[in-house]
């Protein structure tokens, strides 16, 4: 079973991506330079931020999965795996508000 295709070109493909990467670039806060708890804090908001559209990423992955490969072993590797990222994120988000 093949997936249908989302971008028709690989030009629309490419388009999409810089602007994913534009979009990402306007809402990141610059990070200080100097070593201290502001440059941390961003950083770690930065890692918050990132962690969390893998899982988006992954879950979305794992949805559009055959319920056959989402109860294969590869399927449940991927789950464990999704729910350690899910684990280590709600970790770091405690650290952030600390």
């Amino acid at each position: 079973m093949t997936n249908p295709r989302k971008y028709a070109t690989n030009a629309e493909r490419q388009a999409e991506y810089r602007q994913r990467c534009r979009a990402a670039t306007a809402t990141q806060q610059p990070v200080p330079a100097r070593p201290g708890k502001r440059r941390w804090e961003v950083m770690l908001n930065q890692a918050c931020t990132l962690l969390d559209e893998v899982i988006r990423e992954m879950t979305l992955y794992q949805d559009e999965r055959s319920e056959r490969w989402q109860e294969s072993e590869n399927g449940e590797r991927f789950t464990e795996r999704l729910e350690i990222i899910e684990e280590v994120l709600a970790n770091l988000q405690d650290q952030v508000e600390a």
